[in-house]
């Protein structure tokens, strides 16, 4: 299921049956389809949203547990309280390596939303790094949403589900 954007003001009314993701990037938001890695472009591990990133953190989008950490600090999968678990994936184009600076956290810790993850060093990329969030149980929930075209991690919704009735 693709994401679509919304106006702006119909997030800010969102309904009792929905459910806010907070960004934990900052950057330009784009559709998941058009990801250079077809594992994700297509969808097969859920639907989902990216951002090409201007800043070098990685934020909790929600309170939960960090369940793993995985591919050398490159992807993250979360559980939020209310069930719902995304994977955050950091990519590369080419085959330039990632500087971690710091990764805060550990498999099974507890996260509080806003709470940092990690911490990159982008000033030696030449290409800009891609952040997906995927939802990996999020494949009957309902519509997925996203309000911005550029989102400030700890700040902005980066999607809104509409549960189904």
């Amino acid at each position: 299921m693709k994401a679509q954007q919304l106006d702006y003001l119909a997030v800010n009314k969102t309904p009792n049956n929905a459910i806010t993701i907070t960004s934990p990037f900052t950057g330009k938001v784009a559709m998941l389809d058009s990801h250079p890695e077809p594992f994700f472009k297509y969808g097969t591990l859920g639907p989902g949203i990216m951002v090409s990133l201007s800043s070098h953190k990685i934020l909790a989008p929600f309170d939960g547990t960090l369940l793993q950490v995985k591919n050398a600090g490159t992807e993250f999968i979360l559980q939020a309280k209310n069930g719902l678990k995304v994977l955050i994936n950091l990519t590369i184009s080419g085959s330039q390596p990632i500087t971690h600076t710091h990764i805060a956290q550990l498999n099974g810790s507890e996260i509080h939303k806003g709470q940092r993850l990690a911490y990159f060093d982008l000033r030696k990329l030449d290409t800009p790094m891609l952040a997906s969030l995927i939802l990996l149980n999020g494949h009957t929930l309902g519509t997925f949403h996203y309000s911005h075209t550029h989102v400030n991690a700890g700040a902005d919704p980066l999607l809104t589900i509409i549960k189904k009735k």
